[in-house]
C-alpha cells in the first residue's frame, strides 16, 4: 500500500511544534493582556490603547485568562485550537501507520478508513476475536454454548476500531461468523435441560450489534456481513417478485435487484418533504401512509430520525414491537427494477422514504400473513415473514404507527368531523378502504378512477375551502383525492390518531 504525498515523520514533526505553539499561546496570552491593561492604565482613557477588534478584548482580561483559562480571543483561543488539531494530528498519523502495518501483514482495509480519527489498530483485539469466535465452533445453542460465550464475542466484536474490524472480517471463515448467527439467534429453550432458557442474545440487543458491525465495516465488507447475519431484507417473497407487477397498480416489476440511487438522503439537507413521496411497487401502504402522514405533520421529527454513517450506511431510527428505540443500520442499496428505477418507497429527488422502509422491513415482527385479493389462505402469498419486505405487505392499520412514532396509535371516533378534529389538532390521521367484497355488498361503486383501491391506506392532508377532506395516496402526489363527508362515510374505514414522539 502506497500512501502518496503523506510523509509520517513529517506530519509527526508538524504536529510537535503546533503543541509547543498551543503551551506557549496560553503564556502569550497573559503578557500581552498584562501589557495592554497597563498601558490603558497610564494612558487614562485620553487615547485608546489599540484600535485592533482582535486585541481589544485583552485589555483587562487579566483573571479569566491566568485562573479559568477562559480565553475568549486571540492569542488565548489558539491553546484548544492548536491543541486540538495537534492530538488529531498524531491519532491520525498513528492511524494511518497502523493501517500501512496491517496491510503490509497481508490484511486488506478498505481505502475509506485509513486516515479515520481512530486509536491505532491493534493487532491483539484482532487475535483475540478470531481466537474467542472460532471457540464457539461445535458448539450449539443452549447445550454448549451459553450466553456469556456470546457475549465474550460480541465484547470483542464492539470493542473494535474501523480499521480492526475491516482486518478481522477480511480474515475471519465466513462460516464462523454463520455460525455465530445461528447460535445467537437462537433464544428458545434446547429442549435439554429443564432450566434451559438463557440462550442467544435478546433480538434488539442483536439487532443493534448487527447494526453497529454494519456501521463500522469498509464497503468492500459489507457481502459478508450481509451474508452471516440480517441486515439485508430480502424481496423475494414481496407480491411484486412473486406476480411480476404490483398487484394493485397493474404496473410490471421485471427483474428486481439491489442497486445503488442516485439521488442524495435529502434534496435539500436537514429536511424532508411528504408531499413528494411515492409508495413504489412494494404492498406497504399502511406503513408508508404512516410514515409520510408523521412526515408531513412534523418533518423536523423524520429528519431528525435519519441519518448517514462515514462509510456510506444508513442509521434509521425505529421502535421495535416492545417499544423500545433502536437505530438500525442499512446498507445504501435498495430494490431496484431491470431498468434501475426504485421498486421500494422513493420521495422527488431523495431517498430518505427508502432507508425507513428498508429498516422496518428488518424490524417488524408483526407478520401473521396477508394476501392481496383473490390470495387469500394461498400459501405463497398469505404466510407469515419476518426481516424481508414481504412482511411489510398486507396488515392492519395500527400496526405500523409504533414503528415510526414510537406511541400506538388510537381510533377515531366521530367519523368525518372526529377525523377532522383529529387532524386540526395537529396529529397526523391515516384512514383505510374496505375490501371488494365490503363495498360489494353495500352496492357502492367508487369514481376515482385508478386513484382509489380496496385494502389501501391513505392519509390526510388536509382540508379544502369547501369542507372536503384531501386525501395523501402513498402512490404519490398526483393519487391523492377530494372526498366529501358522505364519501368518506361510504368508502372509508378504520381511522387512527398517530401521536408523535
Amino acid at each position: 500500500m502506497e500512501f502518496a504525498g503523506f510523509d509520517t515523520d513529517k506530519i509527526a514533526t508538524l504536529a510537535g511544534d503546533l503543541q509547543k505553539a498551543s503551551e506557549g499561546a496560553g503564556g502569550l496570552h497573559r503578557r500581552t493582556a498584562a501589557l495592554l491593561t497597563r498601558a490603558d492604565e497610564l494612558l487614562d482613557g485620553s487615547t485608546p490603547v489599540t484600535t485592533s477588534s482582535l486585541l481589544q478584548p485583552l485589555v483587562g482580561d487579566l483573571m479569566g485568562g491566568i485562573f479559568f483559562g477562559n480565553y475568549r480571543c486571540l492569542p488565548g483561543t489558539l491553546v484548544r485550537e492548536l491543541d486540538g488539531t495537534q492530538a488529531s494530528m498524531k491519532r491520525r498519523n498513528a492511524q494511518l501507520t497502523g493501517v500501512k502495518a496491517l496491510v503490509d501483514g497481508g490484511y486488506h482495509i478498505d481505502p475509506s478508513l485509513y486516515f479515520d480519527d481512530e486509536t491505532a489498530p491493534d493487532q491483539k483485539k484482532i487475535n483475540a476475536a478470531m481466537s474467542d469466535l472460532a471457540k464457539l465452533n461445535g458448539k450449539d445453542a443452549g447445550d454448549t454454548a451459553g450466553r456469556s460465550d456470546l457475549e465474550r464475542i460480541k465484547g470483542d466484536l464492539d470493542g473494535l476500531t474501523p480499521a480492526e474490524l475491516d482486518a478481522f472480517l477480511d480474515k475471519v471463515p465466513a462460516g464462523d461468523l454463520a455460525h455465530f448467527n445461528t447460535v445467537a439467534a437462537h433464544t428458545g429453550s434446547s429442549g435439554i435441560w429443564p432450566f434451559d432458557h438463557d440462550n442467544g442474545l435478546p433480538a434488539g440487543e442483536y439487532r443493534d450489534f448487527t447494526s453497529s458491525l454494519l456501521a463500522k465495516a469498509g464497503p468492500t465488507h459489507w457481502p459478508k456481513i450481509e451474508a452471516a447475519f440480517p441486515v439485508q431484507p430480502g424481496f423475494d417473497t414481496t407480491d411484486a417478485w412473486l406476480e411480476g407487477q404490483n398487484s394493485q397498480r397493474g404496473e410490471g416489476v421485471p427483474d428486481m435487484h439491489y442497486g445503488m440511487p442516485t439521488d442524495p438522503l435529502f434534496k435539500n439537507p436537514g429536511t424532508v418533504d411528504a408531499s413528494g413521496v411515492s409508495q413504489g411497487q412494494i404492498a406497504d401502504c399502511w406503513y408508508m401512509a404512516s410514515l409520510e402522514a408523521t412526515a408531513q405533520a412534523d418533518p423536523k421529527f423524520i429528519a431528525d430520525g435519519i441519518k448517514q454513517n462515514p462509510n456510506g450506511t444508513v442509521n434509521v431510527r425505529i421502535w421495535d414491537k416492545s417499544g423500545k428505540m433502536h437505530w438500525v443500520t442499512v446498507t445504501p442499496d435498495i430494490p431496484m427494477d431491470g431498468n434501475d428505477v426504485p421498486v421500494s418507497a422513493y420521495g422527488t429527488g431523495e431517498s430518505w422514504p427508502a432507508y425507513y422502509e428498508k429498516a422496518f422491513a428488518l424490524m417488524y415482527a408483526g407478520d401473521k400473513g396477508g394476501a392481496p385479493d383473490g390470495h387469500e389462505d394461498d400459501p405463497l402469498y398469505d404466510r407469515t415473514e419476518q426481516g424481508d419486505y414481504g412482511a411489510t405487505e398486507w396488515d392492519e392499520t395500527d400496526k405500523a404507527p409504533p414503528y415510526v412514532t414510537g406511541d400506538k396509535s388510537k381510533s377515531i371516533d366521530g367519523g368525518f368531523d372526529g377525523v377532522k378534529k383529529a387532524y386540526q389538532s395537529s396529529h397526523p390521521v391515516i384512514v383505510a378502504t374496505p375490501s371488494d367484497a365490503d363495498l360489494k355488498s353495500k352496492g357502492l361503486d367508487p369514481h376515482w378512477n385508478d386513484k382509489y383501491v380496496t385494502r389501501h391506506v391513505f392519509y390526510v392532508k388536509g382540508f379544502d375551502g369547501d369542507g372536503n377532506m384531501i386525501l395523501g395516496n402513498p402512490w404519490g402526489p398526483d393519487r391523492d383525492i377530494t372526498v366529501t363527508p358522505q364519501q368518506y362515510h361510504d368508502y372509508f374505514t378504520a381511522p387512527q390518531r398517530l401521536s408523535v414522539g
